[in-house]
C-alpha cells in the first residue's frame, strides 16, 4: 500500500498503537464503518471533524491529514491557525470529544430551552386539557411547579449561555 495515501497512514498509525478498527472507531467516536472506508481508501476526503478527531488520537499532524484527504491550501490553513489538537479531550477509556462538539451540543440545548421557555411563556397552563379533571388545590400546585420550572430553565438559559461563551473564548485563544 502507498504510504503517501490517507488509507495506508491511518492504518499505519493504528497497527503502530496496536489497536484495531474497531477500538480507533471507540476512541474516536467515529463509526467504525467509516473507519474502515477511510483505511480501504474508498472514504478519501473524510470531514474536518473527523480529521481532528483521528489526528488526536492517531497523533498524526492535522495539516498531513488534511492534504492526504485532498483539503486546498486555504482550508489546510484555516484548520491549522485553529490549533485544535490541543482542544481535544480523550482517554483510553472514551471516545475522543472536540470542544466543537461540546459547543455544538450545548448550543442545541441552549435552543430547546429557550423554545421551552418561549412555549411556558406564551400558554395560559390553565386552559391545558390536564386541568379538566384537577381540583382547586392540584391547580395551583401544578401552577406553581410550572413557575419553578420556568425558573430552572432560565438558570439553564444563562449556564448553557456562560458555558458556550467559555469554551468559544478556550477556542478563540490558539
Amino acid at each position: 500500500m502507498n504510504d503517501k495515501t490517507l488509507a495506508s497512514v491511518v492504518k499505519k498509525a493504528r497497527e503502530k498503537l496496536g489497536i484495531s478498527q474497531r477500538e480507533l472507531s471507540r476512541r474516536t467516536g467515529i463509526d467504525n464503518n467509516t473507519v474502515a472506508k477511510i483505511e480501504k481508501g474508498e472514504r478519501k476526503k473524510p470531514n474536518v471533524l473527523s480529521l481532528r478527531k483521528l489526528s488526536a488520537v492517531l497523533r498524526i499532524d492535522i495539516s498531513k491529514l488534511m492534504k492526504l484527504a485532498e483539503y486546498n491550501e486555504e482550508e489546510i490553513k484555516a484548520v491549522a491557525s485553529n490549533n485544535y489538537n490541543s482542544f481535544a479531550i480523550h482517554t483510553d477509556n472514551a471516545p475522543v470529544i472536540m470542544i466543537d462538539d461540546i459547543i455544538e451540543t450545548e448550543e442545541e440545548q441552549l435552543q430547546i430551552r429557550r423554545i421551552m421557555k418561549e412555549l411556558l411563556d406564551d400558554c395560559d397552563v390553565k386552559k391545558l386539557k390536564i386541568f379538566d379533571n384537577f381540583q382547586e388545590k392540584e391547580t395551583k400546585k401544578t401552577e406553581k411547579l410550572v413557575e419553578k420550572y420556568k425558573k430552572k430553565i432560565d438558570n439553564e438559559i444563562d449556564d448553557y449561555s456562560k458555558s458556550i461563551e467559555k469554551l468559544s473564548k478556550l477556542i478563540d485563544k490558539k
